[in-house]
C-alpha cells in the first residue's frame, strides 16, 4: 500500500473539510460527507486509474494549483 504525502492529504483535508485524524481513522463507520456531489463520483472514478494515470492527474492538478498560486501572489490577493 502506498502512503500519501503529506502535501495530499492536506488537499483532501481542505476537499472534505475535515482534520486529518478524521481523514486517516481506519474507523468503518466514519463517514465524511462531500457537499459537491460531482466532485465526489470524479474522486471515485480517480481511485479506479492506474497509478500512471493517478501520477499524471496528480501533476496536472498541482501545475493548474502552482499557476493559480503565482497569480494570485502576483495580483496581491496572497501576502507572504
Amino acid at each position: 500500500m502506498v502512503c500519501p504525502s503529506i502535501d495530499i492529504v492536506q488537499r483532501l483535508m481542505k476537499v472534505f473539510a475535515v482534520s486529518a485524524d478524521n481523514l486517516l481513522n481506519d474507523n468503518e463507520n466514519s463517514v465524511v460527507e462531500l457537499q459537491n456531489h460531482e466532485l465526489n463520483e470524479q474522486l471515485m472514478l480517480i481511485n479506479q486509474l492506474d497509478d500512471d494515470e493517478k501520477n499524471a492527474l496528480v501533476k496536472i492538478i498541482n501545475s493548474m494549483l502552482t499557476k493559480k498560486r503565482m497569480k494570485d501572489l502576483l495580483d496581491g490577493k496572497v501576502k507572504l
